[in-house]
Protein backbone atom coordinates (compact mmCIF):
# COMPACT_ATOMS: atom_id res chain seq x y z
CA UNK A 1 0.00 0.00 0.00
CA UNK A 2 3.25 2.04 0.70
CA UNK A 3 3.87 2.51 -3.18
CA UNK A 4 0.07 2.04 -4.53
CA UNK A 5 -0.62 6.08 -3.62
CA UNK A 6 2.79 6.92 -5.12
CA UNK A 7 2.27 5.05 -8.28
CA UNK A 8 -0.70 6.26 -9.20
CA UNK A 9 0.35 10.25 -8.07
CA UNK A 10 3.74 9.31 -11.07
CA UNK A 11 0.91 7.95 -13.48
CA UNK A 12 -1.61 10.77 -13.33
CA UNK A 13 1.18 13.12 -13.32
CA UNK A 14 2.67 12.04 -16.77
CA UNK A 15 -0.90 13.11 -18.52
CA UNK A 16 -1.79 15.50 -16.61
CA UNK A 17 -0.64 19.03 -15.69
CA UNK A 18 -0.85 19.70 -11.87
CA UNK A 19 -3.71 22.17 -12.53
CA UNK A 20 -5.29 19.46 -14.67
CA UNK A 21 -4.96 17.18 -11.93
CA UNK A 22 -6.27 19.12 -9.31
CA UNK A 23 -9.03 20.25 -10.72
CA UNK A 24 -10.51 16.97 -12.17
CA UNK A 25 -9.33 14.93 -8.84
CA UNK A 26 -10.04 17.17 -6.08
CA UNK A 27 -13.78 18.96 -6.19
CA UNK A 28 -13.47 22.87 -6.06
CA UNK A 29 -15.48 25.31 -3.63
CA UNK A 30 -17.88 26.41 -6.22
CA UNK A 31 -18.46 22.35 -6.96
CA UNK A 32 -18.83 21.56 -3.10
CA UNK A 33 -21.41 24.14 -2.95
CA UNK A 34 -22.82 22.59 -5.33
CA UNK A 35 -22.86 19.34 -3.93
CA UNK A 36 -24.42 20.27 -0.91
CA UNK A 37 -27.43 21.43 -2.42
CA UNK A 38 -27.62 17.83 -3.65
CA UNK A 39 -26.89 16.69 0.41
CA UNK A 40 -29.64 18.55 1.68
CA UNK A 41 -31.96 17.49 -0.70
CA UNK A 42 -31.33 14.00 0.54
CA UNK A 43 -31.33 14.43 4.19
CA UNK A 44 -34.31 16.21 3.18
CA UNK A 45 -35.66 13.08 1.98
CA UNK A 46 -34.14 10.41 4.78
CA UNK A 47 -35.98 12.31 7.70
CA UNK A 48 -39.00 11.87 5.78
CA UNK A 49 -38.70 8.49 5.36
CA UNK A 50 -37.67 7.92 9.19
CA UNK A 51 -40.62 9.81 10.40
CA UNK A 52 -41.94 7.58 8.69
CA UNK A 53 -40.98 4.92 10.59
CA UNK A 54 -38.03 3.66 7.71
CA UNK A 55 -34.70 2.70 8.98
CA UNK A 56 -32.81 1.18 6.61
CA UNK A 57 -32.69 4.08 4.26
CA UNK A 58 -30.23 4.59 1.47
CA UNK A 59 -30.26 7.38 -1.08
CA UNK A 60 -27.93 8.32 -4.37
CA UNK A 61 -27.65 11.62 -6.24
CA UNK A 62 -25.08 12.47 -9.33
CA UNK A 63 -22.14 12.90 -6.68
CA UNK A 64 -23.36 11.52 -2.82
CA UNK A 65 -24.48 8.80 -1.17
CA UNK A 66 -26.24 8.98 2.45
CA UNK A 67 -27.35 5.77 4.46
CA UNK A 68 -28.97 5.73 7.64
CA UNK A 69 -29.48 1.95 9.29
CA UNK A 70 -30.89 0.88 12.28
CA UNK A 71 -30.66 -2.02 14.16
CA UNK A 72 -31.85 -3.63 17.52
CA UNK A 73 -28.95 -4.11 19.14
CA UNK A 74 -27.96 -7.73 20.11
CA UNK A 75 -28.78 -8.59 23.84
CA UNK A 76 -31.09 -6.21 24.31
CA UNK A 77 -34.14 -8.36 24.41
CA UNK A 78 -32.29 -10.23 27.53
CA UNK A 79 -31.71 -7.35 28.89
CA UNK A 80 -35.78 -6.42 28.78
CA UNK A 81 -36.74 -9.45 30.07
CA UNK A 82 -34.29 -9.37 33.13
CA UNK A 83 -34.99 -5.84 33.95
CA UNK A 84 -39.31 -6.90 33.72
CA UNK A 85 -38.24 -10.20 35.99
CA UNK A 86 -36.10 -7.81 38.38
CA UNK A 87 -37.98 -4.42 38.83
CA UNK A 88 -41.68 -5.12 37.47
CA UNK A 89 -40.91 -2.82 34.52
CA UNK A 90 -42.78 -3.34 31.00
CA UNK A 91 -39.92 -4.82 28.65
CA UNK A 92 -40.71 -2.51 25.65
CA UNK A 93 -40.54 0.84 27.98
CA UNK A 94 -36.49 -0.55 28.18
CA UNK A 95 -34.09 -1.25 25.19
CA UNK A 96 -31.46 0.04 23.05
CA UNK A 97 -30.50 0.50 19.23
CA UNK A 98 -27.81 0.99 16.74
CA UNK A 99 -27.22 3.04 14.55
CA UNK A 100 -25.07 4.38 11.58
CA UNK A 101 -25.30 7.08 9.60
CA UNK A 102 -23.02 7.77 6.68
CA UNK A 103 -22.01 10.31 3.15
CA UNK A 104 -19.72 9.42 0.78
CA UNK A 105 -18.62 12.15 -2.08
CA UNK A 106 -17.81 10.02 -5.25
CA UNK A 107 -16.96 13.48 -6.96
CA UNK A 108 -12.93 12.98 -7.88
CA UNK A 109 -11.23 11.01 -5.21
CA UNK A 110 -13.98 10.31 -2.90
CA UNK A 111 -13.99 10.17 0.94
CA UNK A 112 -16.44 8.93 3.47
CA UNK A 113 -17.79 10.36 6.70
CA UNK A 114 -19.57 7.57 8.76
CA UNK A 115 -20.56 7.73 12.63
CA UNK A 116 -22.26 5.06 14.34
CA UNK A 117 -23.21 3.84 17.90
CA UNK A 118 -25.48 2.67 20.38
CA UNK A 119 -28.40 4.52 22.25
CA UNK A 120 -30.43 2.99 25.46
CA UNK A 121 -33.56 4.30 26.85
CA UNK A 122 -35.63 3.14 30.03
CA UNK A 123 -39.46 5.14 29.28
CA UNK A 124 -38.70 8.21 28.44
CA UNK A 125 -35.29 9.19 29.33
CA UNK A 126 -31.73 8.13 27.90
CA UNK A 127 -29.53 6.22 29.87
CA UNK A 128 -26.61 5.97 27.72
CA UNK A 129 -25.43 6.53 23.86
CA UNK A 130 -22.49 6.43 22.28
CA UNK A 131 -20.48 7.94 19.01
CA UNK A 132 -17.71 6.62 16.95
CA UNK A 133 -16.54 7.87 13.79
CA UNK A 134 -15.00 6.16 10.69
CA UNK A 135 -13.35 8.45 7.96
CA UNK A 136 -11.80 6.67 4.54
CA UNK A 137 -10.22 8.22 1.69
CA UNK A 138 -7.04 6.96 0.32
CA UNK A 139 -5.95 10.56 -0.96
CA UNK A 140 -6.26 12.28 2.21
CA UNK A 141 -5.24 12.59 5.68
CA UNK A 142 -7.82 12.42 8.22
CA UNK A 143 -9.24 13.24 11.50
CA UNK A 144 -12.24 13.52 13.28
CA UNK A 145 -13.53 14.95 16.51
CA UNK A 146 -17.29 13.11 17.80
CA UNK A 147 -18.76 14.34 20.53
CA UNK A 148 -22.17 13.46 22.27
CA UNK A 149 -24.87 16.36 24.12
CA UNK A 150 -28.12 15.91 26.25
CA UNK A 151 -29.86 18.71 24.56
CA UNK A 152 -32.50 18.73 27.93
CA UNK A 153 -30.71 17.42 30.46
CA UNK A 154 -27.91 15.01 31.36
CA UNK A 155 -27.47 11.36 29.65
CA UNK A 156 -28.29 8.57 32.06
CA UNK A 157 -30.21 11.10 34.38
CA UNK A 158 -33.19 13.46 33.11
CA UNK A 159 -32.16 14.09 29.42
CA UNK A 160 -34.76 12.91 26.92
CA UNK A 161 -33.02 13.76 23.42
CA UNK A 162 -29.21 13.48 22.32
CA UNK A 163 -27.35 15.34 19.77
CA UNK A 164 -24.40 13.55 18.19
CA UNK A 165 -22.17 16.02 16.30
CA UNK A 166 -19.42 14.59 14.51
CA UNK A 167 -17.05 16.37 12.80
CA UNK A 168 -14.07 14.76 10.11
CA UNK A 169 -11.05 17.10 7.85
CA UNK A 170 -9.80 15.70 4.59
CA UNK A 171 -6.77 16.69 3.72
CA UNK A 172 -5.06 16.27 0.35
CA UNK A 173 -2.15 14.58 0.34
CA UNK A 174 -0.63 16.76 -2.16
CA UNK A 175 -2.10 19.77 -2.88
CA UNK A 176 -3.37 22.24 -0.49
CA UNK A 177 -7.03 20.97 0.15
CA UNK A 178 -8.90 20.46 2.79
CA UNK A 179 -12.38 19.87 3.01
CA UNK A 180 -14.28 19.35 5.87
CA UNK A 181 -17.30 17.69 6.73
CA UNK A 182 -19.91 17.33 9.78
CA UNK A 183 -22.50 14.86 10.80
CA UNK A 184 -25.40 15.87 13.34
CA UNK A 185 -27.72 13.11 14.21
CA UNK A 186 -30.47 13.47 17.38
CA UNK A 187 -31.69 10.45 18.79
CA UNK A 188 -35.17 10.52 20.92
CA UNK A 189 -35.61 8.18 24.11
CA UNK A 190 -39.59 8.73 24.19
CA UNK A 191 -40.41 7.37 20.46
CA UNK A 192 -37.10 5.53 20.43
CA UNK A 193 -36.60 7.53 16.98
CA UNK A 194 -33.80 9.53 15.14
CA UNK A 195 -33.66 12.74 12.96
CA UNK A 196 -30.58 13.45 10.79
CA UNK A 197 -29.95 17.56 11.55
CA UNK A 198 -26.93 18.67 9.51
CA UNK A 199 -24.99 16.22 6.84
CA UNK A 200 -22.42 19.06 4.97
CA UNK A 201 -19.36 19.04 3.06
CA UNK A 202 -17.44 22.53 3.38
CA UNK A 203 -13.89 23.44 1.59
Amino acid sequence: MGNFIPAILGILSSTLTAAEYKKNYYPTKTEIEALNQELQELVDEANERLSNGEKNIELTSKNLKLVFKENNSLGSENIMTNQLNTMGVNASSIGSKSYQAYVTNTAGFNFTHAVSGIFSWNGDYLTGVSADADLTGIMYDKSSNTTVTGLDGIIGRDAKIARVTSKGTFKALKYFVTYHTTLMVDVYAPTQSYRIVEAKITY
